[in-house]
């Protein structure tokens, strides 16, 4: 739930965006919350704030497209980098 919870803070946050009422299953590119260079913010933060590193075909919308997808895709990409 840590995940989910500083996802959802950093697009409330640092992109602006409402996500009072968005659940974490919602779309976040089909609510128009997030936008191609919203993702490309939220994969900075991701780098940065949990050390991994996420290669160009990994951005796909079945791992950036709700905040439940994002926390997820964080949690296996931190145990394969700690393998």
């Amino acid at each position: 739930m840590q995940i989910q919870q500083e996802i959802r803070d950093f697009i409330g946050r640092d992109m602006s965006r409402n996500v009072a009422q968005v659940q974490n299953g919602d779309s976040l590119l089909e609510t128009g919350i997030l936008d191609s260079l919203g993702v490309l913010a939220l994969v900075s933060f991701i780098e940065n704030r949990y050390a991994v590193a996420i290669s160009d075909d990994e951005l796909l919308p079945e791992n950036f497209d709700s905040i439940d997808a994002i926390a997820s895709f964080v949690s296996r990409r931190r145990g394969r980098d700690s393998a």
